[in-house]
């Protein structure tokens, strides 16, 4: 199953950037895509490990996939790592394999330690739905248009509104930076 997280990894420069990415665990090791132009893959050939976030509120899904919103974020100073402050937990991971594929490169990682904070809750509804705009956001230019987002949003605002006031902020941080 992939679940949808938030990768940080470390640019050249040393300063943490932080990419939804949809994960799947399998034992010890952890699986995702990541299109060949993105930040998140730039990374990874500069330094060869990174965490990945495990999350319960899409606006750290949407903050990531944006790339315009600050994140409270931790450091592992050992490491020199980053993870999201308010995140469930976190793995720690090195970079095993990357298999080149059509637009994308497959990621293959080992995790080296896995630290819990608290217990995962899920999403409501209208979070879902959140998530699933901050898929949609991270890949306009690449296989999405400005367009297929705004179509999305007004297809379910109304959902999302009435489901309470934070997800009615969500909505409206998202289209402020569409």
């Amino acid at each position: 199953m992939i679940i949808e997280t938030v990768v940080s990894t470390v640019n050249k420069d040393n300063e943490p950037h932080f990419a939804a990415v949809g994960v799947e665990f399998i034992q010890q090791k952890a699986v995702f895509n990541l299109y060949k132009k993105s930040h998140t893959f730039s990374n990874l050939k500069n330094k060869d490990s990174g965490i990945i976030n495990v999350v319960d509120k899409a606006e750290y899904l949407l903050k990531a996939a944006l790339g315009s919103a600050k994140i409270e974020f931790s450091k592992i100073e050992k490491r020199n790592l980053y993870y999201l402050t308010d995140c469930c937990s976190y793995y720690q991971f090195k970079l095993i394999n990357i298999e080149e594929q059509a637009e994308k490169y497959l990621v293959k990682v080992e995790i080296t330690k896995a630290e819990e904070n608290r217990k995962y809750i899920g999403f409501n509804r209208a979070n879902n739905l959140l998530v699933e705009a901050a898929v949609i956001a991270s890949r306009i230019g690449i296989t999405k248009t400005k367009n297929d987002l705004v179509q999305f949003i007004n297809q379910n605002r109304k959902v999302i509104n009435k489901t309470d006031k934070n997800t009615q902020e969500l909505l409206k941080f998202l289209e402020r930076n569409i």
